[in-house]
């Protein structure tokens, strides 16, 4: 599947990461996108003008704003590569694109790496672009087909294994100790972290909360424990 970024801000992070190859404008917008064409043109990328109802085929009903970059399917790295850095977010079953692209961005932001499962998840899909806000260009993920045997390879290579989990059976992230390479595990939206998932973790932590919320949306968990896991290292 190749890849597709839309939308004006995310098509020039794509053209600057190097990651399109192709970059086609609504016709009848292009004075609008004038910054968009030059850099696609300054970058030696193919430029096609079409109409909207193209544009908007190609976009998949994803707002695009009157420009759309495609190019090699989103290339994801190797298990080992991933493992190497010092903070990595693996994602159990997050099927919502919005919080992926969430995700993927805060991961970006603290410079962690990502373990995505291969089924019953959400892909690099064009509304994971957005949600993103173009940090996708810039993410560095593994796709893998079963994560407890990935968890495992991580323990195996080192890294501690936090999940993230309520209170009720947690520790508060902060007590966690420290030790070197953290893998911090975000479960799903409704059910959290699955049984043999839970079991491949080291710790289960929480995020203290006052207010009478029992639970975080999955990327605001998964962005609030990146900042904590990087103030405390």
């Amino acid at each position: 599947m190749s890849r597709v970024v839309v939308g004006h801000r995310f098509v020039l992070e794509a053209i600057a990461a190097g990651t399109v190859r192709r970059v086609h404008v609504d016709r009848s917008r292009k004075r609008k996108l004038s910054d968009v064409l030059s850099a696609a043109r300054r970058a030696g990328l193919e430029v096609r003008e079409i109409s909207r109802d193209a544009l908007d085929e190609l976009a998949g009903g994803v707002r695009h704003q009157g420009v759309v970059a495609t190019g090699p399917p989103f290339r994801f790295a190797p298990l080992e590569e991933v493992l190497r850095a010092p903070l990595v977010v693996a994602l159990d079953e997050i099927t919502d694109p919005h919080n992926l692209g969430a995700i993927l961005r805060s991961a970006v932001a603290f410079g962690a790496t990502v373990l995505l499962p291969k089924h019953r998840a959400a892909g690099i899909t064009p509304a994971v672009v957005r949600a993103s806000a173009g940090a996708t260009e810039h993410a560095t993920v593994a796709q893998v087909t079963n994560l407890q045997r990935a968890l495992g390879e991580a323990s195996d290579a080192g890294l501690q294994i936090v999940g993230l989990a309520g209170k009720q059976d947690a520790i508060p992230l902060s007590d966690v100790p420290r030790a070197g390479a953290r893998v911090l595990v975000v479960g799903s939206e409704g059910k959290g972290l699955r049984r043999l998932v839970r079991q491949r973790c080291d710790f289960l932590a929480s995020i203290p909360m006052r207010g009478p919320t029992e639970s975080l949306n999955a990327s605001v968990a998964a962005a609030i424990a990146l900042y904590e896991t990087v103030r405390l290292q």
